[in-house]
């Protein structure tokens, strides 16, 4: 029985001989772990999407939205506000977007994919749908947020204070995307 073990454990190690001299497939690292560049927002969310866009993506033509911007490095954010409605948009550029796009989800889901309210809802259509996750942006209605991916960039939109949020905040990531990504006037 020893000398069996022992015959075994010889043949499961192995000398280097026996080992393949070359990978069967081709090791190749992940694209989402090259480095990115901090600082590529050339304009600001409040300075390229105007609040009479908002409004009308809102379906609130004719209401004076006050924009209070607060920038940094690579987070642009803009906050519109009239008497009962927010809107908030998060561009979001710094490095690797895409893979923190997916950490996030994976996240969201893992914690509250049993709670109806918290859990991601995919949507597709709004941001880069070939991105890591299934679809290029997803909702959590209890926080009235829509977070999407698109060009290395992550975009958040928040909605309070009107009845159809989602379709607000959908209408809104095109519009953030369509206007952050067309050269500076």
């Amino acid at each position: 029985m020893a000398a069996l073990a022992a015959a075994c454990g010889a043949a499961a190690c192995g000398d280097d001989e026996s080992a393949p001299s070359v990978r069967t497939e081709p090791f190749e690292q992940t694209r989402l772990r090259e480095p990115g560049e901090s600082g590529t927002v050339q304009e600001t969310v409040c300075k390229r999407v105007p609040a009479r866009a908002v409004a009308r993506a809102i379906r609130m033509p004719g209401t004076r939205l006050e924009a209070k911007p607060n920038d940094s490095l690579d987070l642009s954010v803009c906050d519109w506000r009239a008497k009962g409605v927010r809107v908030q948009m998060i561009l979001d550029s710094a490095p690797r977007a895409e893979l923190r796009y997916f950490n996030q989800l994976s996240e969201q889901l893992e914690f509250y994919n049993a709670d109806p309210k918290r859990r991601p809802y995919q949507i597709k259509g709004v941001g880069d749908d070939a991105a890591y996750g299934g679809a290029g942006a997803w909702w959590t209605r209890a926080k009235g947020q829509l977070v999407a991916y698109s060009t290395k960039r992550i975009l958040r939109v928040r909605v309070v204070g009107i009845p159809a949020k989602r379709r607000a905040a959908v209408r809104l990531g095109k519009l953030g995307f369509r206007r952050l990504s067309a050269p500076a006037p």
